[in-house]
């Protein structure tokens, strides 16, 4: 601060209250953090692999840690230096930032020794206090006094003061590693540096530098603000270019030179990542599993009409005026001090914050093959980077209205459910926001992606059964096993029907001798299945018998045979085959991919329909009880199931007494 801005501070009468608001702010926050989840969505989760792999593993590749269910993130892509070397996952996210975190990890593991994985709540509540809720405390700081230097009345600047601690959508995202909170704290940074360097006739040369700096970060935590990093230094090259050279270049060059190291580390090349949406680093197969955006799902594969998106942009589910009307008062503030204030120290400002606003949301408008309003989170976080611009914009309107008792009166209106929208949302960013979830259960919107029913319907764990001599799968469940096998096509009684050889096979401790396993003897049975066309969309009791006599020597004798010889099979073979205690259809789910090992060592997986359903009984020892039973799929297989999971759950407590899976060992 030189003397000149010294003495025009020194002027100016105690702020307490608003300083009062911004610690408390910053409270609000902390807290925030520190009671926050880690790893809620896979946007946090990309940046969180790079993280423990520059630490623990010294490479961007994220292969390690995105195999660990909990860290795995669709946020990825698949990538290569030459032809010649095999696939790596990498976080689709440019590289800086997440370096920069690591940074601050490897500081921490260095010093604390705690393991981001397996203390995950711990450190990234720390790293997040360190590059989230300390930088926003300062910004707010900063906020606070370039709107003392610009002579903002105390009503207003304490209402600002509200408005940026408590009543915008960025406050939920600082819970979470993202690019926008921090490109959002750069901006405000910067703001105030501008307002110091416009206020006063002998600037700081750190001033200058804090634009350079913060300007060309923000560009690179939000690579559509290129034009603001642009139009800050038109700026202050008109301001000064002597002191532009001198310090606004070498300043933005720090930032930009490690953007673009880091990049080249990572990717081999200056273009990020992002760059690539749609090619075929994104949209790929690997190991029978398609990537997630070869085939969005949800509100990623939304097709809406540019204007119904932009109605839910501004006043729709993710609508910034719906989800915090406050920023009305940007808009007549825009309008009044652009057109009315042509002599304020932010006219500026004001500019810069109408125009980035418009040039962001019509780029971002004309991406209509992305039209997911930045997935499922409680904001529209792509503009999220622009709300310094927009509390700087209230101001004209802020002054005016407070001069009326119904002016306060509005602004306080105005205030208040944009106080809730972030409450709302405190810790869960990347879940849909209030607004999202009343308009879902009125039936205005429904993103969800469709399942149609199973047609026919399903009453089986069998998802088709082959008619081809010989065809045979077989399922364990450990201890378990059972094997299916079609033994051959027959006309029996004029029907046709196919006979089916099911074998058990059950390990137990041998007899004395605990600790040791032997098998049983095998329990055989003959089945038959009548009408094999009709079995479909029926109950396994209407389809399938036993054959209790000893087999014919020559299939032309099964046409011959008697009627006597068919039984109803054994109840546990039903139930088995079932899945269920009684007979109820199976529910359409979406479908899942069954990733194994072939016996070559390739690794593969093959795509199942997803099925499941639950029906209540009476259990003498429990009484009444859930079963439910959970199949996949696959067309692929000789008896069209490569798993199925059973659980009974007792109702009156919840408690489970039994689970188990039978998974298919016989695959292709």
């Amino acid at each position: 601060m030189n003397n000149e801005q010294h003495q025009l501070e020194s002027t100016l009468p105690p702020d307490k209250t608003g300083l009062a608001l911004t610690l408390l702010a910053f409270v609000v926050v902390f807290m925030a953090v520190v009671s926050s989840q880690p790893l809620l969505s896979a946007n946090d989760r990309s940046r969180w692999c790079t993280v423990w792999s520059l630490v623990e593993r010294g490479t961007y590749r994220i292969d390690e840690i995105d195999q660990v269910p909990r860290w795995s993130t669709i946020d990825k892509v698949r990538h290569r230096l030459s032809d010649d070397q095999p696939w790596h996952f990498y976080s689709s996210k440019p590289p800086m930032f997440p370096t920069v975190v690591a940074g601050l990890y490897w500081v921490e593991r260095h010093t604390l020794g705690y393991e981001l994985r397996e203390h995950t709540a711990f450190v990234s509540r720390l790293l997040l206090v360190l590059v989230n809720a300390i930088p926003f405390l300062a910004a707010l700081l900063s906020l606070r006094r370039s709107l003392r230097l610009a002579r903002v009345s105390d009503h207003t600047r304490w209402f600002v003061l509200a408005a940026a601690g408590f009543g915008s959508m960025l406050n939920p995202f600082l819970t979470t590693l993202n690019n926008h909170t921090p490109a959002a704290i750069c901006v405000m940074f910067c703001l105030a540096a501008i307002i110091r360097i416009r206020s006063a006739e002998a600037a700081t040369p750190g001033d200058y530098a804090v634009v350079g700096l913060t300007a060309a970060l923000t560009c690179c935590l939000e690579l559509p603000a290129a034009l603001f990093g642009l139009l800050s230094f038109v700026l202050v090259v008109n301001r000064d270019w002597k002191t532009t050279a001198r310090w606004y270049v070498p300043a933005a060059i720090i930032p930009l030179a490690a953007f673009f190291v880091t990049n080249w580390i990572c990717t081999g090349g200056i273009k990020p990542f992002y760059a690539f949406y749609g090619t075929e680093k994104y949209v790929y197969v690997h190991e029978g599993v398609p990537s997630y955006w070869s085939q969005p799902q949800g509100i990623d594969a939304n097709d809406e009409s540019p204007g119904v998106y932009l109605f839910h942009c501004i006043l729709g589910h993710h609508g910034v005026l719906a989800l915090t009307p406050v920023f009305v008062l940007t808009g007549v503030g825009w309008w009044m001090g652009l057109w009315t204030d042509r002599r304020s120290v932010l006219r500026v400002v004001w500019w810069l914050g109408a125009g980035l606003s418009f040039v962001i949301l019509s780029f971002y408008l004309s991406r209509t093959q992305n039209y997911n309003y930045g997935g499922n989170s409680s904001a529209l976080r792509w503009m999220l980077w622009l709300t310094p611009f927009w509390w700087y914009g209230m101001i004209p309107a802020v002054e005016r209205l407070f001069r009326t008792r119904l002016g306060l009166v509005l602004c306080v209106a105005l205030l208040v459910p944009s106080i809730y929208s972030p409450a709302y949302s405190r810790t869960t960013p990347w879940r849909p926001s209030w607004v999202y979830r009343q308009m879902e259960r009125a039936g205005w919107i429904d993103y969800g992606t469709k399942i149609p029913p199973f047609v026919p319907p399903r009453y089986s764990v069998l998802g088709e059964v082959s008619t081809t001599a010989d065809s045979r799968s077989e399922w364990t469940n450990g201890t378990r096993r059972i094997s299916l096998q079609v033994l051959f096509r027959v006309e029996f009684s004029d029907q046709p029907a196919l006979m089916l050889s099911l074998t058990e096979e059950r390990d137990v401790p041998a007899a004395g001798d605990a600790g040791e396993e032997t098998t049983e003897s095998r329990r055989h049975h003959n089945l038959v299945i009548l009408q094999h066309e009709k079995a479909a969309g029926n109950d396994v009791s209407a389809w399938l018998k036993e054959w209790t006599a000893p087999l014919p020597a020559a299939v032309a004798d099964f046409s011959r045979s008697s009627a006597e010889s068919l039984s109803a099979p054994a109840p546990e073979i039903v139930q088995l085959l079932r899945g269920l205690p009684s007979p109820r259809p199976y529910n359409a789910e979406s479908p899942r991919y069954f990733k194994y090992s072939r016996p070559s060592g390739q690794k593969w997986a093959l795509r199942c329909e997803r099925g499941a359903a639950r029906v209540a009984f009476e259990d003498p020892k429990h009484g009444r009880c859930w079963q439910r039973c959970d199949v996949m799929y696959c067309d692929q297989l000789p008896f069209g199931v490569v798993q199925w999971r059973i659980k009974v759950i007792e109702d009156s407590t919840n408690t489970v007494l039994r689970s188990e899976t039978w998974t298919c060992t016989t695959l292709p």
